[in-house]
């Protein structure tokens, strides 16, 4: 099982379940389903109806059984159920396209810098809305696999999830700190 994240970057004010596991926990237990190395996780046929979700109309059994299987089937009382729904689709189309590649200890940030996601991508990202960042997010995802990059996707569920106010802000200063040092790093070392 992936390491939780640190306590430190924890997202107390990110949405969770009513009951059950917390969502960064459930990212770990997806990432557990899509790696291709695990035998008991999600079958090939499943994994490709992930990676083909339209987030705007998520409709598939696969999304389903993976929903109800991370007890995050129900929306919290403050999230509508269905932006809920589009927004786990999302990410969960994300990490299919990224199996195997979860990591809690490498920061989203971090993982696009190394993997050479330009500083335009990632500010587009940063500042994209609940309508562009499901598509820039599909392009992340495709990047960073054909980079077998590994990354930590509860970053990426925090930036789906916590899109307005200062915890939005907090999330998007949590992505980027690591970007940047990542950047700063690899023009001192040319």
């Amino acid at each position: 099982m992936p390491q939780p994240p640190d306590p430190e970057t924890s997202d107390s004010e990110a949405p969770a379940t009513n009951e059950g596991i917390p969502p960064w926990e459930a990212v770990g237990r997806a990432s557990g389903m899509l790696d291709p190395e695990n035998e008991q996780g999600l079958s090939n046929a499943d994994q490709a109806a992930l990676r083909r979700i339209d987030p705007d109309t998520p409709v598939t059994p696969t999304l389903w059984k993976v929903l109800f299987d991370l007890d995050q089937d129900e929306a919290p009382d403050d999230f509508d159920q269905t932006t809920w729904e589009q927004r786990w689709a999302t990410l969960l189309m994300g990490m299919a396209h990224c199996a195997g590649l979860h990591d809690y200890d490498v920061p989203l940030g971090q993982a696009l810098a190394e993997a050479g996601w330009s500083e335009t991508r990632f500010v587009r990202l940063l500042e994209a809305d609940d309508e562009t960042l499901p598509v820039l997010l599909r392009r992340m995802a495709q990047y960073l696999a054909s980079k077998q990059q590994p990354a930590n996707w509860d970053d990426v569920r925090q930036l789906l999830f916590v899109q307005s106010g200062e915890a939005a802000e907090d999330v998007r200063l949590r992505i980027a700190r690591p970007y940047y040092r990542t950047l700063h790093a690899q023009e001192q070392d040319d």
